[in-house]
């Protein structure tokens, strides 16, 4: 049979769907064939609705397969129902139409009641899609797959998409097991325009050696997945194996494999919820880099309380470029109360300073905007980073995303804004929060300017030149109303670019934005990158000689 894949990822970050292209491979392997529609801006021409339908109808698929992120779920149904009355009024059929992904995941009956969808995916369906495509390629009955939920007798009621649809009408499956990571086939990486991604990441090439995590943060999916399987698999959350390890063997044929057929990849980000979490599996990933003689760089995700020393050296040792960290707040008692998150502002020092050690540059993950948090907190953020001398930081806008348990306690604080929930594709400038216009123009001038507000605070914790050339932009930003704001606000790249100059020549400490919008980066690291000096090489030296030098070099490298 034939599968036709659709993704919509309008306007948010680009990327590489780990779960497309495992369930693309799975199906392959079976003897199916699939293709992919990718609506993404940064890779154009955009397919319109009507190129969509003429896809379908020209490749003759049995089966249409969607995945969503929450952001993208209504793109897909204004789609689908577009399709759908396409096909009424031409007098088409439509092959059945699936969606999963993470929003399904989360609000299955939500999704269900919708009314478009012939089936919804619940989970990791790897297993599920390839019984459900069989079945349908078999015309047998295809109501009673394990993580679907699908119409009675399979058969999708003529009017469902014009009403909401009762729970009664569909039969809501239990989930199945795990997909076991060690049987699974190598991802399907020629499903996507993965050459081009590449190039348009600037080399940045994702994978995924785990699945799973062992934490409970209230604002991720996790949680959700883990208590869904747990009960209706009828096990103990230590016996469902949600968390699962790709052998480093198959790991490191896959890279090969990568390598040998893609160009200009100069760093491999391991998408691994926690790759640093089981010490055993993250040593054993590093010991067969090394000894494959594989020498690209990559990035990981770790957890600031688990850092083994061990893990630290293997991934120096093996290339590791970025150590990323899921800070989130500055306040411990919104991390505690708020995120489920159990760490000290101790337990981020220590991990900062103990990856500078290995000569490891850290990156830190925070979110803004979050329910119960005070204005004295929101700085609380500040001081922390200002603080931590962390390499970088990423800002986002807190998202609630449906089915978690932090939207409940968003929804229930009377935080969310219905008007703004259903107009957003991204969490990194926009938010559906409301904290009242004072605090909202407050949280947006600190997602925008965390680097300003951090550098004027940096000499509360060490000599630091740059506060005095920041603090008076900062206070100025401040005091801005939301007219002025407004009109300041496209211009901050720019002056944060003449900002950074200026310190940079005066050999400043600082933080700059580089890279996107939302990521601050220290200086002495990204003037080491620009002038092509390893980073665990630059960091051996004290900061004032190594400010300078880096500078010059940086300078020079510019000039050739």
């Amino acid at each position: 049979m034939r599968v036709l894949f659709i993704y919509p990822n309008l306007y948010t970050q680009m990327g590489f769907n780990h779960g497309l292209a495992t369930l693309s491979a799975v199906l392959k392997r079976a003897g199916h064939e699939t293709s992919l529609v990718n609506l993404n801006e940064n890779l154009p021409p955009v397919p319109t609705n009507e190129d969509v339908l003429a896809r379908i109808l020209a490749w003759g698929p049995g089966l249409v397969a969607f995945s969503c992120l929450t952001q993208q779920y209504r793109a897909a149904c204004e789609l689908v129902r577009w399709l759908r009355e396409q096909a009424d009024a031409r007098g088409l059929e439509l092959p059945p139409i699936v969606v999963g992904g993470i929003h399904p995941t989360m609000v299955p009956s939500e999704v269900m009641g919708d009314g478009l969808w012939d089936h919804v995916g619940v989970g990791e369906c790897e297993d599920a899609l390839l019984e459900l495509v069989t079945r349908l390629e078999r015309g047998e009955r295809p109501d009673d797959v394990r993580n679907f939920l699908s119409w009675k007798g399979g058969v999708r009621p003529a009017a469902a998409q014009f009403a909401p649809v009762d729970a009664a009408h569909w039969v809501h499956n239990p989930v199945g097991e795990f997909p076991d990571l060690r049987t699974l086939p190598m991802p399907d990486y020629e499903l996507f325009d993965t050459q081009r991604i590449t190039d348009q990441k600037h080399g940045w090439f994702g994978l995924l050696s785990s699945r799973g995590c062992p934490y409970r943060c209230t604002y991720c999916l996790n949680h959700k997945i883990v208590d869904r399987y747990r009960d209706e698999l009828g096990r103990s959350t230590n016996q469902i194996g949600f968390f699962r390890f790709r052998p480093p063997q198959l790991l490191v044929e896959e890279i090969q494999w990568v390598l040998s057929r893609y160009e200009n990849i100069g760093t491999f980000i391991f998408d691994d919820d926690l790759f640093t979490q089981n010490v055993e599996h993250a040593i054993a990933t590093c010991n067969a880099l090394v000894a494959a003689g594989i020498k690209v760089p990559f990035v990981v995700n770790s957890h600031v309380k688990q850092l083994d020393p061990r893990v630290a050296e293997a991934l120096a040792r093996a290339g590791c470029r970025i150590l990323k960290l899921g800070i989130e707040s500055g306040s411990p008692r919104v991390r505690k109360e708020v995120l489920q998150r159990f760490m000290s502002n101790s337990d981020v020092f220590n991990t900062i300073e103990a990856a500078e050690m290995y000569g490891l540059h850290t990156s830190g993950f925070l979110m803004v905007g979050l329910p119960y948090e005070t204005h004295e907190e929101r700085w609380e953020t500040v001081d922390l980073l200002a603080k931590s001398g962390i390499g970088r930081f990423r800002t986002s806008l807190f998202f609630p995303f449906p089915g978690t348990e932090s939207y409940a306690l968003a929804l229930k604080g009377g935080y969310i804004d219905p008007s703004k929930e259903v107009k957003l594709t991204d969490f990194t400038e926009s938010s559906c929060m409301d904290f009242g216009e004072e605090e909202n123009l407050f949280i947006d001038k600190l997602a925008t300017c965390m680097p300003w507000f951090v550098n004027s605070r940096l000499d509360r914790y060490r000599p630091a030149p740059a506060s005095e050339r920041y603090r008076p932009l900062v206070e100025r930003v401040l005091a801005m109303s939301a007219a002025e704001w407004e009109a300041f606000k496209p211009l901050v790249r720019k002056l944060d670019a003449e900002l950074s100059a200026a310190a940079v020549a005066a050999n400043e400490l600082h933080y700059a934005i580089k890279y996107n919008a939302f990521m601050g980066v220290r200086s002495d690291y990204y003037l080491a990158e620009e002038a092509g000096i390893e980073w665990h090489t630059a960091a051996a030296k004290p900061v004032p000689e190594r400010l300078a030098e880096l500078a010059l070099a940086a300078a020079a490298s510019e000039m050739c």
